[in-house]
């Protein structure tokens, strides 16, 4: 890897999601899982992640923005529906992406 210079992501998205991407082409595995310092790791993934992207569930989340998301994704999959509990996926510390689908975005 190499290094990102500093940056204050809670106000800027791109580092974190160039390091993101620049991790599913270096790696070159089917999924890429984001880990925080808090995170440990108890033994390998007991089943194969379903969905492109999941993390952990935040009941009740859900996203000023939703309307613009979901119409920004039915322009790539017609009929796309971000549902409520879509929207409760926490992708925080330990959440997972498919390779293919960082590539993509």
């Amino acid at each position: 890897f190499v290094l990102c210079p500093p940056a204050n992501d809670r106000w800027h998205p791109w580092p974190f999601l160039r390091r993101l991407y620049d991790a599913a082409v270096i790696l070159k595995s089917e999924f890429v899982i984001l880990l925080e310092p808090d995170n440990t790791i108890h033994g390998r993934i007991k089943a194969t992640p379903e969905f492109d992207a999941g993390g952990l569930r935040v009941k009740e989340r859900s996203f000023a923005g939703a309307e613009y998301v979901q119409n920004l994704a039915r322009e790539r999959q017609p009929g796309f529906k971000w549902t409520r509990e879509n929207q409760e996926a926490g992708l925080c510390g330990g959440s997972y992406y498919r390779s293919a689908a960082v590539l993509d975005a």
